[in-house]
């Protein structure tokens, strides 16, 4: 499906010398591994190219950067880059607003501006959309840049698009896991990727506060519609703590889909005073995208997100009545 726009790219990696790379607000393992990768690809050809990320680098991802090439944005620093540059890309979104503070200065530039991603009803704010939505991931639709170009992946490349595979197909078990995704898997393998020392940093670096708040968030679950709805709140004590510093939440809602009655799950954190951030996740064919694009947020179909100017009870309030329907559903 973006054939034609993979072609482009790689024309305009021939003959546009500055590039800037950005992806989402709060950067995930898709984002981020394919960034790292893009931006080799991208190099390969003798393209200057800047990763430049309205917030910082993970703590759980810092791995993939060992050569410090993720910044995070600063408007004194960043903004000439950005203005200069030939194309700016973001990956893993379309939504122009996901790129927070960074919106102003990318849509101020004069260059081209194209976007790579899987998600599904791209924003027509891109120039060139390289989009693929029954790719399982952003970093399958870059690996396939190298394929078309004959360009070699280097061990730590193939270890970044790998972290991207494996986190969005939730370790080979989501629904979108396909036989590209396995194939995609074992080309990487066979190129220098080393699944345990990737798994090992994604799973075994979690932080003492993070697993006791973990305890906490499954120990107060609240069950809706039956028990087909989970809801789970971050506790205020520990809602803007060091103890959520460079964790992912998603591991705490996946393990509570593990209830076997559960078809959808529903964390609350609070992001601030009046704010909050609600992750969603679903069991086979429940659609929570289309209830999260319906209040301003989006994603896919079993995984999406959104945030409102709301408390985390108010937003439970607002949002319980759908998320009831969709579950009995």
């Amino acid at each position: 499906m973006a054939g034609l726009e993979l072609t482009r790219l790689n024309e305009l990696r021939r003959s546009a010398g500055q590039w800037v790379l950005t992806t989402h607000v709060n950067p995930d393992a898709d984002g981020v591994g394919s960034q790292l990768a893009f931006a080799s690809w991208l190099r390969s050809a003798g393209a200057s190219v800047r990763i430049i990320n309205r917030d910082p680098l993970p703590r759980l991802l810092d791995f993939l950067d060992s050569a410090g090439e993720v910044d995070t944005y600063e408007p004194e620093r960043h903004d000439r880059w950005i203005a200069a540059a030939d194309v700016v890309v973001m990956l893993d979104n379309s939504v122009p607003s996901r790129l927070g503070q960074m919106l102003e200065p990318v849509s101020a530039n004069g260059g081209v501006k194209a976007c790579i991603d899987h998600h599904p009803d791209p924003d027509p704010f891109w120039q060139l959309l390289a989009v693929d939505p029954t790719a399982c991931c952003t970093a399958e639709i870059v690996f396939d840049l190298f394929r078309i170009s004959d360009e070699p992946v280097d061990p730590s490349t193939a270890n970044a698009l790998y972290t991207a595979l494996i986190a969005d197909t939730g370790r080979f078990r989501f629904a979108n896991t396909s036989e590209r995704a396995f194939r995609m898997a074992a080309d990487l393998v066979a190129r220098g990727a080393d699944p345990a020392f990737v798994c090992s940093h994604l799973e075994e670096r979690l932080s003492g506060p993070f697993v006791k708040m973990m305890g906490s968030m499954l120990a107060g679950i609240e069950q809706r519609a039956e028990g087909r709805l989970l809801l789970l709140r971050t506790p205020d004590e520990l809602a803007t703590s060091d103890a959520l510093h460079g964790e992912d939440l998603a591991e705490v809602i996946n393990f509570a889909l593990r209830v076997g009655s559960s078809r959808i799950a529903a964390l609350f954190r609070q992001l601030g005073p009046g704010r909050t951030k609600v992750s969603l996740r679903s069991k086979g064919d429940l659609d929570v995208n289309r209830l999260a694009r319906a209040h301003g947020g989006g994603g896919h179909k079993n995984a999406s997100g959104l945030v409102l100017d709301r408390s985390p009870e108010e937003a439970i309030a607002l949002l319980v009545a759908e998320l009831e329907q969709l579950a009995r559903s």
